[in-house]
This record gives structure tokens, C-alpha cells and sequence, in this order.
């Protein structure tokens, strides 16, 4: 019997410490919570100003002017193409042929694809470049922004 009261009573203060465990658990969960936050806070900042995403964001948005001025240049070849081509055909449009048009619709395809590429581009860059976490990797030599209207004609 002696045994049985003993259980008992081991039972009754495991149930009492667990539920003074969850009761402290409940009322320190806020400081834990409050901590988690400043060391997320403060790795955060470890991230965004470490040197290797410092090399990181530079060399991207070199990368990427470099990948801008690339396709500029590609629009330019793609446009140049389109003028040469319009100005092999005959001025009245009824007077092409079946290949004429094609080619027309082709070339202007292509032109308009390197287009939407290119603004795609700018786009990605301007983006980055007002991030507060990214801007500052920037230099004084690329652009913080990019007008894509500059480059496409209409």
C-alpha cells in the first residue's frame, strides 16, 4: 500500500513541476522572443555588410551595366538590320512578297524581343539599385539609375 501512496505522490509532484515549467515557459516566452529578434536583427546586419556580399552586390551590378550596355548594342544591330531591310523593299507594301513580309514580321519580332530583354534588364537594376541593403555596394562610376526610355526607341 505503501508503494501505491508512493506513486501517487511522485505523480502528483511530477504534474505540479511540469506545470510550473509551462507556467514559467508561458511567462519567459516574450524575453525569448525579444532576444531571437535582436540576434535576427543583428545577424541581418552581418549579412548585408559582409565582404563577401559586398564583392558580391558590386560585381553584380557591374554585371549587370556591362549585360545592359550589351544589349543596347544588340538593339542598335537588330534596329540597323530592320532599316537596311525596309530600305531593300519597294516603297508600296502591296509590291512585297510572301518571303518580304515574313522577313518584316521577323525582324521586327527580334527587335522588339531585345526590346523587352533590355527593359527587363534596366528594370532589374533600377530595382536593386534603391534597396537600401544593396545601393550602398554601388560606386560612383555606375549609374543608379537607368532610363530605359532612352534606349527604346518608339
Amino acid at each position: 500500500m505503501k508503494t501505491i501512496y508512493l506513486i501517487i505522490v511522485i505523480l502528483i509532484g511530477l504534474m505540479i513541476l511540469s506545470g510550473l515549467g509551462l507556467a514559467m515557459k508561458a511567462i519567459l516566452f516574450p524575453v525569448k522572443v525579444i532576444e531571437k529578434e535582436i540576434e535576427v536583427g543583428y545577424g541581418a546586419l552581418d549579412k548585408v555588410m559582409s565582404a563577401d556580399n559586398a564583392i558580391y552586390n558590386y560585381e553584380w551590378f557591374k554585371q549587370k551595366n556591362e549585360d545592359i550596355e550589351a544589349t543596347k548594342r544588340k538593339l542598335d544591330n537588330a534596329e540597323n538590320a530592320f532599316d537596311l531591310y525596309k530600305e531593300s523593299l519597294p516603297k508600296d507594301r502591296k509590291e512585297w512578297t510572301f518571303e518580304d513580309k515574313n522577313e518584316d514580321t521577323r525582324l521586327r519580332s527580334v527587335t522588339l524581343g531585345i526590346e523587352n530583354h533590355l527593359e527587363q534588364l534596366i528594370a532589374d537594376y533600377n530595382a536593386r539599385a534603391k534597396m537600401a541593403t544593396r545601393n550602398i555596394f554601388e560606386d560612383s562610376v555606375l549609374p543608379d539609375y537607368i532610363d530605359a526610355l532612352t534606349f527604346i526607341r518608339k
